[in-house]
């Protein structure tokens, strides 16, 4: 393997590797997730209810459901509902894991 190549492995590794050892995101079943944030829900005919649903899942401990709320095209990047996703429900600090370029499934794979 090239020097390139080996640097492209090694810095997206190593990001992830402090993600997890500096925020202690080793947990991997629900009991072991970190406290969530409270969601803010929206009221019923806002656009955002729509997200409403996958907001509880998330703080309930889904990641596929955090996860899919700020990749939905629908929730412009920086608003508070896709900070909410993208910080896997506030479990998570949202500059470490947008640096390690993970997902939420991805920092807590056992809890899709």
């Amino acid at each position: 393997m090239s020097n390139d190549a080996s640097r492209l492995w090694t810095i997206p590794l190593a990001a992830s590797i402090c993600l997890f050892f500096e925020a202690g995101l080793a947990a991997q079943t629900v009991d072991e997730l970190p406290d969530p944030q409270e969601p803010m829900l929206a009221e019923p005919g806002d656009w955002a209810a729509d997200f409403n649903e996958a907001q509880l899942a998330c703080y309930q401990g889904s990641m596929r459901a955090c996860d899919s709320i700020w990749l939905s095209e629908r929730v412009l990047l920086d608003s508070l509902l896709a900070q909410y996703g993208r910080s896997c429900g506030g479990r998570v600090d949202l500059r470490e894991i947008r640096r390690a370029n993970l997902n939420c499934t991805e920092v807590f794979p056992d809890n899709d």
